[in-house]
């Protein structure tokens, strides 16, 4: 394998482990987003308490409530 080979190989090692690292956020925050809308559709909390039991901001909280309303 020359050099040009190795650095390819090395370039793709890397991409790989970027990739893996940008999918592992995009599913962490898919996670949270599917934990407050479950907790929208039966609101037994605040949605200070949604926030806090999501680990996400109330703007977090705010955004996924009006999306939600603009589905029906």
């Amino acid at each position: 394998m020359d050099i040009f080979e190795q650095v390819a190989e090395i370039r793709h090692e890397e991409g790989l482990q970027e990739g893996r690292k940008v999918g592992r956020k995009e599913g962490a925050q898919q996670t949270k987003r599917i934990v407050v809308e479950n907790l929208l559709k039966n609101p037994k909390f605040s949605l200070n308490e949604m926030a806090a039991i999501a680990e996400v901001s109330l703007s977090f909280v705010k955004k996924v409530k009006k999306e939600l309303g603009t589905q029906k």
